[in-house]
């Protein structure tokens, strides 16, 4: 049981799930033929089959949460070197781990974004950040103890 259901874990978190995904998971040759391998065999091929059939054609879905785990251990090892924790523009960095940065890349942005333009949807977006609110409030307050 333990065999077959890490060979079934390892095929998932490779092909993912899709309409073939009952059909060429051969557990087959798993089975030792006792009726309690069999019974679980039947039932991990009859999940499988139910979970397939409402997947579209084309379409092929992650079945384990892997690649989400990685993106966020990333952002948490990116986001560590920030003194303000929040979730805000930081969230940004998860898609950077996604994609390959090269140079054609930072220059194509640079070269078509303008920081004003990056600066007015951020702030629409996330709002302002903490720093920012933390910055205004301690003005403020230098400013009412020197008018005193």
């Amino acid at each position: 049981m333990v065999k077959m259901t890490r060979t079934v874990e390892t095929q998932l978190k490779i092909c993912g799930l899709n309409e073939q995904s009952s059909s060429f998971l051969n557990l087959q040759q798993l089975s030792m033929g006792t009726n309690s391998l069999v019974n679980f065999q039947l039932k991990i091929t009859e999940y499988l089959r139910i979970e397939s059939s409402q997947i579209q054609s084309w379409q092929t879905i992650l079945a384990t949460s892997d690649v989400i785990e990685s993106l966020f251990g990333k952002y948490k090892q990116f986001s560590a070197r920030c003194s303000l924790k929040q979730i805000g523009q930081m969230i940004l960095s998860i898609s950077l781990s996604t994609m390959k940065l090269t140079g054609s890349v930072v220059k194509l942005a640079l070269e078509t974004v303008r920081y004003l333009d990056l600066e007015a949807w951020s702030l629409e977006v996330f709002g302002r950040s903490m720093l920012s609110k933390r910055r205004t409030v301690f003005f403020a307050s230098n400013d009412d103890t020197e008018t005193a």
